[in-house]
């Protein structure tokens, strides 16, 4: 029965698209990552701690609905990254909307190893 139980807690969070934890990456390397959104109510996700002399650099980020159908759905932001130098560097994205002030609804920190 636990067996069963920790698969389908592992089954959902891989379903939730959210990556967290550590990512590991060669230098000149592209990757992505990819968290739910819905911009329909204003939210969206904004890289948060970006730092002057970063390892990497965001260099696309898109948003790609569920559902083109229903009005109002949501769908997933995807940011694509390209590691320029090697280091460890925390990145942290939150979901908020912009015009608001406080705390964010969200937040995802990942940390990236950039190997040569």
């Amino acid at each position: 029965m636990k067996i069963t139980v920790m698969l389908f807690v592992l089954f959902l969070f891989v379903l939730s698209g959210f990556q967290t934890g550590n990512m590991i990456v060669k230098q000149g390397e592209s990757f992505k990552i990819e968290l739910e959104s819905n911009h329909s109510t204003g939210y969206a996700w904004y890289w948060d701690n970006e730092p002057e002399h970063s390892i990497i650099d965001s260099i696309y980020v898109d948003y790609v609905l569920k559902s083109k159908t229903l009005t109002g759905s949501g769908g997933n932001e995807i940011w694509e990254f390209k590691a320029r130098h090697k280091g460890e560097q925390m990145i942290r994205l939150v979901y908020k909307r912009p015009w608001e002030s406080g705390a964010p609804k969200e937040s995802r920190e990942i940390l990236i190893r950039v190997n040569e």
